[in-house]
């Protein structure tokens, strides 16, 4: 029988599952899912986007895109409007509380980020980087 942890996608999904939680339970307090707070990030970098280019950037499919946008929408964190130039695309705008939300999920991610490159070590961050992006190229 095999053990599990011989398989580095077990481990991955151990990782995600941990890393999921824990940023889960950082954006509680602001009302968000991870892939809402992606959406925001993605806006805070560049706002008024379709949801195709959200989608692309964050790799959301079309489907779950609507739905979570639908729900930072009723929220008032983001706002649709039609583009002036091209009537069938829709653009999707941050509100103020929305750029609040979105300052304030940077900050918590930035210092997860610091977590997570301190609890690799130093000397195998790179690497460990490069194996990701090794991995993320690589699969079809």
């Amino acid at each position: 029988m095999a053990n599990l942890d011989n398989f580095l996608c077990f481990g991955l999904r151990a990782v995600m599952k941990k890393i999921d939680k824990h940023l889960s339970s950082k954006l509680e307090p602001f009302g968000i899912s991870i892939p809402q707070s992606f959406i925001l990030l993605c806006l805070e970098a560049e706002n008024g986007l379709t949801l195709k280019e959200i989608g692309n950037r964050t790799l959301i499919d079309s489907s779950s895109m609507t739905v979570l946008v639908d729900k930072l929408e009723k929220d008032q964190l983001v706002e649709r409007q039609l583009d002036p130039q091209d009537r069938r695309a829709i653009r999707v705008f941050m509100t103020p509380r929305g750029e609040e939300i979105a300052r304030s999920v940077a900050e918590e991610g930035a210092n997860f980020n610091s977590l997570l490159y301190d609890l690799i070590g130093d000397g195998y961050q790179k690497e460990f980087i490069h194996g990701i992006k090794n991995i993320v190229n690589g699969l079809p």
